[in-house]
């Protein structure tokens, strides 16, 4: 069954004059150094949009042109080379953070500068492709926690578009493997290298022959890592070794115009050693020049430890899935741009065992989650005209009654029967632990009452006590974190928010009181206290700090509007 918030995004789709058929929500991958948008066709296949350069993929760099003009792509990437100070990239790592962005006098955070990239994607799809998106499914790391993801749902809001759901990349991954391939049964690791962000997740399809389920078994990541950090290898060996030759001081900070030119060619550099074994890069700082050569062994020795933290996760992931029930890993799938890296693939085959080709496979690494999302879209839509009309999940119905709804949804839609009875049952899992704050032996810890890997919806239950006598309020301090244990310190979690209990002043020290904690499968987490002794009762959803008002996006909107982006 649909979340609440999946069922109400799509039902907004439909009016008086809106039919089914003419309803389409499209996938947005919003990388880190690339996105892409995608859709279905009418033969079941996920279809990449070009943009109006007739690219596939979009650099999510953002530039700042004078007269109001907002430069998002290729065109911004090379005006980066002239004023890097007017250039955006990289926004998908401050999603998390309070940083902001100021250019002539107007700050912008990551949700408006995320909110001009979506705006070019969409614009782009509508000139080249007469594409009208809309409503859309748009992908992040599995590991962001609620307040990337509600930044993230909010840069499409500014952008103007219906956001249907905010789905996890490597499910994304997984759902366009699973179109073309023999899924049944299997369990599958999508290892997911980007520019700027790493995931690691372990999927089971399941074997039932009845059903089509899709289950998250865990998943884990670092969202400081990826294919930059193995551009700033490059970078600082380019300038070590420019200062041995040339003789200058390593002291004085290079222009920043430079350091920009310097990363792109620290990009394309890599690529090429994907390629050749050795490359030569021309540098000229402050007119002086050197040049340097760089061997495919020595960008793996300058590397080699950023790969071993991938290696970690992914030993850790397995470890887990094994943990659980999912020994066998059957395929490893490589997606991201810099999975390309022939380390990658090399140091993976070796240390779990794979063979290339066959139980290890590079898999559409620049287009997989984004054509994921659009199927992720398709289920969505088609789930909901389902559920529309049954009301409960298909397959508790008779089986007179199932074959009913599936005709009807079949003849409004122009999907066949068996695309629809096929429609996969996804389960995740928690992303992240919530916890309470409590007082153990003295000390303030937080106590996990979710821990991350559970399968959602999830619920937590625990009973709490009174610490004084005749105590009038309870503070209940809620945390978000990335550990695996019950009790974790308390610096080690970030707080979503806290809500009074109040209590009728007569309870003796010791009460207890029951605190539980339901997450569901979007993400959104209740918690109710109840004074076991009196019977009252409280509850509150908590979301985290540093989202945008209501206020704040309307603000955002009129800026957003008095832009050109191009």
């Amino acid at each position: 069954m649909l979340g609440k918030t999946i069922l109400e995004n799509i039902a907004k789709l439909f009016t008086a004059s809106t039919a089914p058929q003419g309803v389409v929500i499209y996938g947005i991958d919003l990388g880190t150094t690339y996105s892409a948008v995608a859709y279905m066709d009418e033969n079941g296949n996920a279809q990449i949009i070009p943009n109006s350069e007739n690219d596939r993929i979009t650099p999510s760099v953002v530039y700042f042109d004078e007269d109001d003009n907002v430069i998002v792509g290729k065109v911004a990437k090379e005006s980066a080379k002239l004023d890097s100070a007017r250039s955006i990239d990289f926004i998908k790592r401050q999603m998390s953070s309070n940083w902001t962005y100021t250019v002539d006098g107007h700050s912008y955070s990551p949700e408006e500068i995320s909110a001009f990239i979506l705006k070019r994607l969409a614009e782009d799809a509508a000139k080249t492709g007469n594409h009208k998106v809309q409503n859309v499914v748009i992908t992040v790391p599995a590991y962001f926690g609620d307040k990337e993801r509600a930044r993230t749902r909010t840069a499409g809001e500014l952008a103007g578009l219906n956001v249907i759901e905010i789905l996890d990349e490597p499910v994304a991954a997984a759902l366009n493997y699973s179109i073309n391939a023999d899924v049944k049964g299997k369990n599958v690791l999508v290892y997911d290298l980007g520019g700027g962000t790493f995931d690691v997740t372990v999927v089971n399809f399941g074997k039932n022959p009845d059903k089509n389920e899709i289950s998250i078994i865990c998943t884990e990541g670092n969202h400081r890592l990826g294919g930059k950090d193995w551009d700033d290898r490059i970078i600082n060996y380019y300038l070590l070794q420019f200062h041995l030759q040339t003789g200058s001081d390593m002291s004085v900070p290079v222009d920043p115009d430079v350091m920009t030119e310097l990363r792109q060619n620290a990009e394309t550099d890599k690529k090429v050693l994907s390629a050749k074994n050795s490359v030569k890069r021309k540098i000229t700082i402050e007119g002086k020049k050197s040049i340097v050569e760089l061997t495919r062994e020595k960008f793996e020795e300058l590397t080699a430890d950023l790969l071993n933290q991938t290696l970690i996760l992914t030993d850790k992931v397995i470890r887990q899935a094994g943990e659980k029930g999912y020994p066998k890993l059957d395929t490893l799938i490589l997606v991201g741009g810099s999975s390309r890296m022939p380390q990658i693939k090399e140091a993976i085959a070796v240390k779990f065992h794979l063979t290339p080709g066959q139980n290890l496979i590079d898999f559409d690494v620049d287009e997989a989650v984004a054509k994921g999302a659009a199927r992720a879209g398709e289920i969505k839509l088609l789930s909901y005209l389902v559920q529309d009309k049954a009301k409960k999940p298909l397959n508790e119905l008779p089986p007179e009654e199932q074959k009913k709804i599936v005709s009807q949804v079949a003849g409004i839609t122009g999907k066949s029967e068996k695309d629809i009875y096929a429609l996969p049952d996804l389960k995740k899992v928690a992303t992240k632990s919530y916890g309470i704050k409590v007082s153990k032996s003295g000390t303030e810890i937080i106590r996990n009452l979710i821990v991350k890997q559970t399968p959602v919806p999830a619920a937590g239950k625990e009973d709490f006590v009174t610490s004084k006598a005749n105590s009038r309020k309870l503070n209940l301090t809620v945390y978000i974190n990335d550990e695996s244990v019950p009790d974790i310190a308390l610096e080690s979690g970030e707080q979503l928010g806290s809500i009074v209990f109040p209590l009728d002043g007569t309870l003796p020290a010791g009460s207890p009181v029951e605190v539980t904690f339901t997450l569901d499968e979007e993400g959104a987490l209740c918690l109710t206290g109840f004074d076991k002794t009196k019977g009252s009762k409280i509850e509150a959803v908590f979301h985290s700090s540093g989202i945008m008002t209501e206020q704040e996006k309307d603000a955002a909107k009129v800026n957003l509007s008095q832009k050109n982006v191009e």
